[in-house]
């Protein structure tokens, strides 16, 4: 059989949990063959269409349909799933149909990819992966050292390498050395991941600031004094008499989590949605968020949430770390700043969720469920744009975009 899209191995800076990882196919509770729409690039639609496989080509004329609404050779197609099921038509067995009888290169650069990303950036590769995916979300969660940065070979495809160019009037090396600081910031010992995400808030803040005025050369001294400020204790210091916002954290993520109208065709996924949607009561008649009740549930989670944690006390830095890492922290967004809003709104709804978890006297979560819960948080929120803009806009809305307050909105 021929080769459609080539491939080649590569050597990749990854967390050490991407090294470990490989798809678990069938065993898979959640998988990413179903309730999703697929996009297909031009190239394998076209293959698709001009293949003659007496299983596959019945299948390719009636499920994979041309997108004339998109110019991208990207999304060029899409794979029609079963209404009821929402399973890919292309799966037989709990197998991919195009990689039993063509091959692997056959597969769209969706398929082939998810859910791995790659780029090139400041003269090398990096790789990751999104935590939407059970498997990638268990490593990245629940081992101590997922995010040991090691050296490993990784196979990619010419189109799934995207290189990454310079921003802000910054060279990619300085590009690179504010990310390893955000990095190591994130990673300090001693600090509460609260306290991390406040100081990485001012740092955000600073460098959008010598960005729109063009002070790149001050980039430097922007790091010095912070770090000086973290040895000293000076800007922690500074933190600890600001009390938390209970009230506030629970209405405004309750008000972006409504899981009143999210039932999906996965069962796990319907699983987790229903034990959140417990800590979130609403009124019968109306619909309507009981607030004063999910406060209280919220304030009782957060409670319990470090004894839930307390096996893997890790996992929350996890799942910022491997947001920043994927998202090439803070280079992903408009300014550093919107990106850092960004993250914190990602960070408030996900305890929003542990915390739901947790808010019972019943035993506390394991933290394999409490890992399960923020896959299903990435698959149902983090793949929605519409969704994740609307959170945005919320936070702003709502005036909770401004440092001064994104202090007592982080403090648990």
């Amino acid at each position: 059989m021929a080769i459609l899209h080539p491939s080649k191995s590569l050597t990749a800076l990854v967390p050490q949990y991407v090294s470990r990882f490989s798809c678990i196919g069938s065993s898979c509770e959640d998988s990413c063959c179903a309730g999703w729409r697929v996009n297909v690039d031009k190239k394998t639609f076209n293959a698709y269409r001009q293949s003659n496989h007496p299983e596959l080509k019945p299948v390719f004329e009636s499920s994979v349909r041309r997108v004339r609404s998109q110019e991208s050779d990207a999304s060029y197609a899409r794979i029609e799933l079963h209404q009821e099921s929402a399973a890919c038509p292309l799966m037989q067995d709990s197998l991919c149909s195009v990689q039993r009888h063509l091959n692997e290169s056959y597969l769209s650069d969706t398929c082939f990819s998810y859910p791995r990303s790659t780029r090139q950036f400041a003269g090398g590769i990096e790789q990751s992966l999104t935590l939407s995916c059970p498997e990638a979300a268990r490593q990245a969660l629940l081992s101590p050292d997922a995010f040991d940065f090691v050296e490993s070979k990784v196979v990619v495809r010419d189109t799934s390498a995207g290189k990454i160019q310079p921003m802000h009037g910054l060279r990619p090396e300085t590009m690179n050395e504010i990310r390893i600081f955000c990095f190591q910031l994130m990673r300090t010992q001693g600090l509460e991941v609260w306290e991390k995400l406040a100081v990485l808030g001012v740092f955000c803040e600073s460098l959008t600031k010598a960005i729109q005025a063009h002070k790149q050369q001050a980039v430097p001294a922007l790091i010095e004094e912070l770090v000086a400020a973290l040895e000293t204790g000076s800007i922690t210091d500074a933190l600890k008499d600001m009390p938390p916002n209970h009230y506030q954290q629970a209405a405004v993520f309750a008000t972006m989590w409504n899981v009143r109208h999210k039932t999906t065709h996965s069962t796990s996924q319907n699983a987790i949605l229903d034990m959140i949607a417990r800590g979130m009561p609403t009124d019968p008649a109306s619909g309507e968020s009981v607030e004063q009740q999910i406060v209280a549930n919220y304030r009782r989670g957060i409670e319990r949430l470090p004894a839930a944690l307390s096996e893997a006390p890790w996992l929350m830095e996890h799942y910022l770390l491997n947001e920043m890492f994927s998202a090439l922290f803070p280079f992903g967004d408009s300014t550093p700043y919107e990106h850092y809003l960004r993250l914190v709104s990602r960070f408030g709804m996900v305890r929003f969720v542990l915390a739901a978890q947790c808010n019972s006297d019943a035993s506390l979560p394991t933290p394999a469920l409490l890992a399960q819960t923020v896959q299903v948080f990435c698959r149902r929120v983090q793949h929605d744009m519409k969704l994740a803009q609307q959170i945005n806009q919320a936070l702003q809305n709502t005036g909770w975009d401004r440092l001064d307050r994104i202090f007592g909105f982080l403090r648990s």
